[in-house]
């Protein structure tokens, strides 16, 4: 009997563990959650884009996700499918192997995509420069080449954008990276033939044209332009002709010094002629191989050296000193020159760094250009007005002050002061 009674109880015992197991597995298997997984794993593979830059390389990893939840639910949930009576447990298993097959093919789109975003915000560029959305268009160009800083279509139409808003020094920098860094196809050196052509002429002839007008300072900076971008070109891609440029540009700023210092002669102001007779003097040192002085000024300069002692005016030139801009020449501040009587406390003398703006300064420079022209017309409270503005542009401290602007400022308040006496 005891033998017999042993022998039943092991069957009977494994009976109730492995029942009592599966109710175990029943009450803590979340059917619900089971039944709403295929249906929200629909739903997200349908916001998935293979064709959005911006999001590919995020999708990819969200595939990569959905596929890891689809593997475990295939190993955790299927086999107690058979527990919920509300999910048919067939059809389950065939919308799951639907869905991971679609997955796994997006999985492979999206792993091509991914190596070519670049390609795909250079094509969203063209699109908007067809549309005549340049801003939208630079934008994408940025981020194709931060994606492949060698893309060479890419760069080639972020050159033809920069030149086209005038920013030449950047486009010049995206040329060098073309011809020295990018991979180049017979389109793309075509292409470049002849937008390196188109470049070189455009700011040769506006250089050439504001020479002829006597806009000599305006046409320097283009020629030097032109000087930076030969440089980065192949050898002898360029001629000399924008050196000849360069040239007449520095002349052209050297002889305007002496045509106010003419003009100051005539007028018998004699201290502001000799003032920029010397300013002639420091910038035919600094660019002394640069400037070709014209014969019609040689008498005018020997006149006005065998007078100077005349005036007792030295010569405050500093034309041994290598020097990029024409000095004031340092004066004392006399009781002539207006200053601020009403401050007791003691004066922070310290200089304040300059920030440069672009902007201000390209206006802060035309107002001096308009007050010289206008000066040397005649039109003096014309060329007062622009000094006065260009005066007020100083306190920024945003701008690279100019010497004449004080000079002929501390000029103009002179001459109102002896009127009033």
């Amino acid at each position: 009997m005891f033998r017999k009674s042993t022998t039943y109880r092991i069957p009977i015992a494994i009976c109730l563990t492995m029942v009592s197991f599966f109710a175990f597995s029943q009450n803590n298997f979340n059917c619900e959650k089971a039944e709403r997984f295929v249906p929200d794993l629909k739903k997200r593979i349908a916001k998935i884009s293979i064709d959005n830059p911006e999001a590919v390389s995020l999708h990819y990893l969200f595939v990569e996700d959905m596929l890891e939840q689809m593997s475990d639910f295939r190993k955790n949930s299927i086999p107690n499918l058979h527990f919920c009576d509300q999910i048919d447990y067939y059809p389950t298993i065939r919308r799951c192997d639907t869905l991971e097959q679609q997955l796994l093919r997006l999985k492979d789109t999206l792993e091509i995509q991914r190596h070519r975003v670049d390609t795909m915000f250079y094509q969203m560029a063209v699109e908007e420069i067809e549309l005549l959305d340049t801003a939208l268009a630079e934008y994408y160009l940025d981020r194709s080449l931060q994606f492949n800083p060698l893309n060479t279509d890419a760069l080639i139409l972020k050159t033809k954008i920069l030149f086209d808003l005038g920013k030449y020094d950047e486009c010049i920098e995206a040329i060098h990276i073309i011809y020295n860094e990018a991979p180049l196809l017979r389109r793309h050196e075509n292409e470049m033939s002849d937008f390196t052509a188109l470049f070189y002429d455009h700011l040769f002839t506006m250089g050439d044209s504001l020479v002829k007008l006597g806009h000599a300072s305006d046409a320097l900076p283009i020629f030097q332009t032109l000087e930076n971008f030969c440089h980065n070109m192949p050898t002898s891609y360029c001629n000399d002709d924008y050196y000849h440029g360069i040239i007449r540009s520095k002349s052209g700023i050297y002889e305007s010094y002496l045509t106010i210092a003419q003009v100051a002669w005539k007028r018998k102001n004699y201290d502001l002629a000799y003032k920029f007779l010397d300013y002639a003097y420091d910038y035919q040192s600094a660019n002394i191989d640069e400037i070709e002085t014209s014969s019609k000024f040689i008498n005018f300069i020997n006149e006005l050296e065998s007078r100077r002692s005349d005036f007792n005016i030295d010569n405050e030139s500093t034309q041994n000193a290598p020097v990029n801009e024409p000095k004031l020449p340092e004066t004392v501040v006399t009781e002539e020159v207006p200053t601020d009587t009403t401050a007791s406390s003691p004066i922070d003398i310290t200089p304040r760094p300059l920030v440069m703006d672009t902007a201000q300064q390209l206006i802060y420079d035309n107002l001096i250009i308009d007050a010289l022209y206008n000066l040397l017309n005649g039109q003096t409270e014309r060329a007062k007005q622009h000094l006065i503005s260009a005066k007020e542009m100083e306190d920024c401290n945003c701008v690279k002050k100019d010497p004449r602007v004080q000079l002929l400022y501390e000029e103009f308040y002179n001459k109102s002061k002896k009127r009033k006496k």
